[in-house]
């Protein structure tokens, strides 16, 4: 019986605490954002997983969409509905999520075997402000630069300035998965979609979790 007690008084006290933790997120964030990444996340589960997986559970539905594409070679993966990909690239959300390209260039290379490029990145930051970076890069000669532009206009960058780093934060150190997330990007950057698969179906995660689906959602499932 005392057993039983101290196990129900642990669960108690770790639902409080996702509470609050889930609630210290979505008040950085914001509610229109909250609004946008709840609703962003119901339409992923109902219009995508449940027709895709049809005879699985919720989780185990993301268990075995995060394997395929863990396995995947090409760098092509299962995309939302067009309706939620829109209501995506329409909202605040994005500009939190991301750094945008905001121009590209092609410049002339000193050398014949290379094309040399920039592109110029907005960042919202925790203000309301854009600030912006330009990162430069040299590549093997391309012929289609329109192609190339193209390409790099669905390039994004982490947004580190932004509310949804922010809030990541503010509840890293009670979320193990959400902290080596953190470190993970902050070491290398902009993670690729099967790296972190592959992190995230090794650690084991609930993926009934409110901050694990968020992180799909942001990281793999909307990430062109």
């Amino acid at each position: 019986m005392k057993i039983l007690k101290n196990l129900i008084i642990l669960l108690l006290l770790c639902s409080c605490s996702n509470k609050s933790e889930i609630a210290e997120f979505e008040n950085t964030l914001g509610k229109e954002n909250i609004e946008s990444l709840n609703s962003l996340v119901i339409d992923f589960e109902t219009t995508f997983l449940k027709k895709k997986y049809p005879n699985s559970s919720t989780e185990k539905a993301y268990v075995k969409y995060l394997t395929e594409i863990e396995s995947d070679m090409n760098g092509i993966w299962g995309r939302p509905s067009k309706k939620s990909i829109g209501k995506f690239n329409n909202s605040q959300l994005k500009n939190i999520v991301y750094g945008i390209p905001d121009s590209i260039w092609v410049i002339n290379s000193p050398y014949k075997s290379r094309t040399e490029y920039r592109v110029r990145r907005k960042y919202l930051n925790i203000k309301g402000e854009y600030d912006f970076g330009t990162l430069e890069a040299s590549i093997p000669k391309v012929n289609n630069e329109d192609s190339l532009i193209a390409t790099l206009e669905n390039h994004y960058d982490i947004n580190y300035f932004g509310k949804y780093i922010k809030a990541l934060k503010g509840v890293s150190k009670k979320n193990k998965f959400v902290e080596e997330y953190l470190e993970m990007i902050q070491d290398g950057g902009m993670l690729d979609h099967r790296l972190l698969a592959y992190k995230m179906l090794i650690a084991d995660l609930d993926f009934d979790n409110y901050f694990t689906k968020r992180l799909i959602l942001t990281e793999i499932v909307h990430r062109i």
